[in-house]
């Protein structure tokens, strides 16, 4: 299966390569005028929020299950299949993504090479012309929307990287959050760069145990919701 079996790709018309602070690129979309990650790193940026505050948090379970609402540049997966294989730990990674990106644009992103292992670029690349794959102890699935969840699916950890609440505000809304809350595990976690205040309040009313915690470059601080074992 690819990417295409699932929705339309984006292309060079909406959306185009920009170097962040730290040296990593990310993407500008054309329809939400607004970067993929932050304009400080964008390698910067998702190492310290969903893997350090987020998927490390999670690292004393036998396997761990990550949902990402948010695919976009792959970049957050890649991280997350870097480190099962630094830390020899099976996850599970199921992505949300309504209109990826297509191999080409992944490909100039270049995040094998700045994060130097290029010998894993392939499965980069994979990740944006397949909808599942398998790569040791690394499962790969991505899907069109959150409703394409299946019923018993529950999850350790939650990237959630929509765009900001100004651009995708739908997403931002309390239904989502207690969705969420729902399909999180109990002692797993949801992540987010966003450190609104009405943010937190709908992740708290939804039923997390919400911190504000160190931002990444650029930012103050972010959050982290914890749902009660």
């Amino acid at each position: 299966m690819t990417v295409n079996d699932i929705s339309p790709t984006l292309g060079w018309d909406d959306v185009y390569i920009v170097t962040t602070r730290d040296g990593s690129n990310t993407l500008y979309s054309r329809k939400f005028d607004a970067l993929y990650h932050s304009a400080f790193g964008a390698v910067g940026e998702s190492k310290h929020v969903f893997v350090q505050s987020g998927l490390s948090t999670q690292q004393n379970k036998p396997s761990i299950s990550i949902l990402e609402f948010g695919f976009g540049t792959g970049l957050n997966a890649f991280l997350a299949y870097l480190f099962s294989l630094k830390h020899h730990i099976e996850i599970h990674y199921t992505g949300i993504e309504a209109h990826p990106i297509t191999q080409p644009i992944a490909a100039k992103l270049e995040y094998p090479e700045y994060l130097g292992c290029t010998e894993e670029k392939e499965i980069f690349e994979r990740m944006h012309t397949r909808t599942e794959m398998e790569v040791e102890k690394f499962h790969f699935k991505l899907i069109p929307t959150i409703m394409a969840l299946e019923a018993h699916m529950a999850f350790d950890c939650i990237f959630f990287d929509a765009f900001a609440p100004g651009a995708q505000p739908e997403l931002w809304a309390q239904p989502m959050f207690d969705l969420l809350f729902r399909v999180t595990s109990s002692g797993g976690c949801i992540v987010t760069y966003c450190a609104q205040g009405e943010a937190r309040r709908r992740m708290e009313a939804a039923g997390f145990s919400v911190e504000r915690i160190p931002g990444p470059p650029g930012k103050r601080e972010m959050l982290r919701g914890n749902k009660p074992q």
